[in-house]
């Protein structure tokens, strides 16, 4: 029993040499995508009408198996440090963030609520983030920082310049077709709304220039907007490639002091 307890442990906490995720936590992780999606396809009037009942049945089964996993980690709680050992530990497991997090996605499970309430599973996601402490998603993560610190500066200006288009294309679209559109681009904030999904290529079409001038000006701004979206885009990857070959040179080097 204590064998079977320790190997449970084993796969919960993910202390794999290798990195790689757990069996246990690929499932629940399979689970909890596979439970956040029935609560959001129930919203949907047709489908609870025709496959109600079908996926009531699949959320007792999917609730049974958070319960086994609450309980797995319930009783393997005293083998971690931070908890303590004994009814302590599980005590203390019980009232910690996580648990509390599992307790609130299980319950809708098995109180007859729904869609509303089945929703709050979706905090379960933060479980994913826990299992993510591989050693390749923390070296992911250290990457992106490196990158982020490395650019700081090139990434300002870059967002010195999207600002600054925002501004002008809709100060400009302002003079262009307030008087012709006042509903729509009747004052600034209004025509930076219209900026705003201009350069980010959204393009909801809620509100469009009518005159030569204005369109003019909106076809400025969306080439402009390209190099909005590219610049940042270009910048982050040249960070990520120089944290690459930083590590890659610290590697080498680290392999021929070893020599």
């Amino acid at each position: 029993m204590n064998e079977l307890r320790l190997r449970i442990y084993e796969q919960i906490i993910n202390d794999s040499p290798s990195g790689r995720i757990s069996l246990f936590n690929q499932i629940c992780g399979v689970t909890i995508f596979i439970s956040i999606f029935f609560a959001v396809v129930i919203t949907e009037n047709s489908i609870d009408y025709k496959f109600g009942d079908q996926i009531d049945f699949l959320d007792w089964i999917i609730g049974g198996l958070f319960c086994l996993e609450y309980f797995c980690r319930l009783w393997v709680a005293p083998l971690e440090k931070k908890y303590g050992k004994g009814l302590k530990g599980v005590l203390r497991y019980i009232v910690s963030p996580m648990a509390i997090i599992d307790v609130i996605a299980i319950v809708p499970s098995f109180i007859g609520v729904r869609a509303e309430l089945k929703i709050l599973r979706i905090i379960r996601l933060l479980r994913i983030l826990k299992i993510g402490r591989s050693e390749k998603f923390k070296e992911s993560i250290y990457h992106f920082n490196y990158a982020l610190r490395l650019k700081s500066q090139e990434l300002q200006i870059s967002i010195f310049y999207t600002v600054l288009l925002l501004l002008i294309s809709s100060t400009l679209m302002y003079l262009a077709e307030s008087s012709i559109q006042p509903e729509l681009l009747g004052s600034i904030p209004r025509c930076l709304w219209w900026s705003i999904t201009t350069v980010s290529a959204v393009g909801y079409g809620d509100s469009i220039p009518v005159t030569a001038v204005g369109k003019t000006i909106a076809s400025i701004t969306s080439l402009l907007g390209i190099a909005a979206i590219a610049i940042p885009t270009g910048i982050l990857a040249s960070g990520f490639s120089e944290s690459i070959g930083v590590q890659d040179k610290n590697q080498n080097v680290s392999n021929k002091n070893d020599i």
